[in-house]
């Protein structure tokens, strides 16, 4: 059997920045939390300790008020969403942290499928459901 993370809530596949940092220590990574604002028609990253709505989180200190290129921005930003639902250290955290890995617009759950499932997820208003995937003729 495999496992998979599905949000099970209206909003949307949301990692807490508790699960972030639990992820970030399982795998050996520092995490830098910033908060994005968009001045003069540029994203500027500033460094901050909330867990704001425009939280990002980087695995190098970018310095405290910045503009990232978006090179930067791909190469150190630590971002978890429906591409990680296999990720065995992110299911490690969702399991471990129940509740607490939920983001503020999500609900995460572990579930179990077969191996060789092929698998498609439907997505309703940010409520996943998996199924398995049928061959179109």
């Amino acid at each position: 059997m495999k496992k998979v993370i599905l949000n099970k809530c209206y909003g949307g596949f949301d990692v807490s920045k508790e699960a972030y940092m639990l992820y970030a220590k399982k795998k050996g990574l520092t995490l830098y939390l910033y908060e994005s604002d968009f001045i003069n028609k540029k994203f500027i990253y500033k460094k901050s300790n909330n867990d704001s709505l425009f939280r990002h989180y980087f695995s190098k200190d970018m310095g405290d008020n910045v503009e990232i290129s978006n090179e930067d921005y791909e190469k150190y930003c630590l971002y978890l969403k429906d591409g990680h639902r296999e990720d065995p250290i992110l299911i490690e955290v969702v399991e471990e942290l129940g509740e607490k890995a939920s983001g503020r617009f999500g609900n995460l759950k572990v579930v179990e499928i077969p191996d060789d499932l092929d698998y498609v997820i439907d997505e309703y208003d940010g409520i996943e459901t998996l199924h398995q995937r049928v061959q179109e003729w």
